[in-house]
Parts: structure tokens; sequence; C-alpha cells
């Protein structure tokens, strides 16, 4: 999974694109762990879906809690070729609640959403809740490490809950470069076995 990202911030909004390009073993199951079509080669690679995304920053910390709150829309277009099983074909949408908070070098942070699956023809995706929880603390100069544990519901009647467990380390290179690795540890079927990845960050 190989993503390109682009995000703009003005004033309480925050707009976000991420275009994918994928390469799938197996394809039965996308890298958020979205059901596929199936019924493919044994490998399939090409661009993925396009998750376009804004959102709005309720509180932004200067409260007296420092609490920050953003509420967050995001719509996923099929831009993905559904016959090569790379995408379902449909459009979803996303709504969630992001929350962070502060807790002297420690900051905490959930998530709690609900996503509207696009059904392709002779399917029936159930809409999941979903959540997650996690902290971020700094250990050296530049250095913020920190684990979140995410679960949602399961898509097909027949499928699994998600439950996985991301463990990452970001550092500040400079004021334009920073870099983050991640590892993921899944606890169900719907869940990779483990996951790893570096993002690259530069700020305009």
């Amino acid at each position: 999974y190989v993503p390109v990202i682009g995000k703009y911030e003005t004033g309480p909004m925050t707009y976000k694109v991420t275009v994918p390009w994928l390469r799938i073993t197996n394809p039965e199951v996308g890298p958020n762990g979205d059901p596929l079509p199936g019924g493919c080669r044994d490998v399939e690679s090409g661009m993925g879906d396009t998750v376009a995304s804004a959102g709005y920053a309720l509180l932004d910390g200067s409260n007296g809690g420092g609490v920050l709150v953003d509420l967050i829309g995001k719509v996923k277009f099929p831009t993905a070729d559904e016959d090569q099983c790379l995408g379902t074909g449909e459009t979803d949408y996303t709504a969630q609640v992001d929350v962070a908070k502060a807790f002297g070098p420690v900051t905490g942070f959930a998530t709690l959403g609900w996503k509207k699956f696009g059904d392709p023809p002779d399917s029936d995706f159930d809409d999941p809740i979903f959540t997650s929880i996690g902290f971020a603390v700094p250990v050296a100069a530049r250095t913020t490490a920190g684990a979140s544990y995410d679960w949602r519901q399961k898509v097909v009647s027949t499928g699994s809950q998600i439950q996985e467990l991301t463990l990452f380390v970001t550092h500040k290179l400079n004021q334009e470069w920073k870099i983050q690795l991640y590892a993921v540890k899944g606890y169900s079927d719907a869940s990779p076995d483990g996951e790893g990845g570096m993002v690259l960050y530069h700020t305009f």
C-alpha cells in the first residue's frame, strides 16, 4: 500500500486527499480491512480508491481544559478497478469525531466513527461503528512514540470485527520534514497478522 497524501489547513478547517497504489496477493480484503469482490488472480496491482476528507476543529485546545475536538467527514471515491478486485466500485461515506488531550507530557487521543458502505451487486454490507484509543509521549529530542488500539464492527455477517494494536515512532528531521515508522499486530481474522510501514511528511 503506497499512498500519496495531500493535506491543507486553513483556520479551523483541514482538507485531505489520499491516492494510493496497491499490490494485493489473494485479493479478498483491502488495506483497511474492507471486503473486496474476490475471485481475481493471485496477485493484482494498480491504483486504489481515492479518499477525500474535510475536518473542522470544534475545539482547538485553547479552552480551559486543553481539549482538542475535530469533526471529520470522508468520502471514498471508487477510482480502483473493481474488475481487478482492487475496490468495490462503490462510494463509501464516513463520519467521525477525534478527541485529544494532554496529560503532562503524555497526549491521549480517541476516535469514534461510523462508516456507510456502498453495496456492490449481490452484496449487502453492514455499516459499522469503529473506535480507537491511544497515547503519544516524547522519548527524545524531536522524537515521539506511542500506541493505539483500533476496533471496528464486522462488515459482513460471516466476517469478523477488526481488532488491531499499533505502535509508532515519529521523528522530526527539521522544520519541513518528519518521518514515522509503525507496526501493527492484528487480533482477529479481519485484521492483518502483522503490518509495518513508513510515512514521510513534508510541510510547505
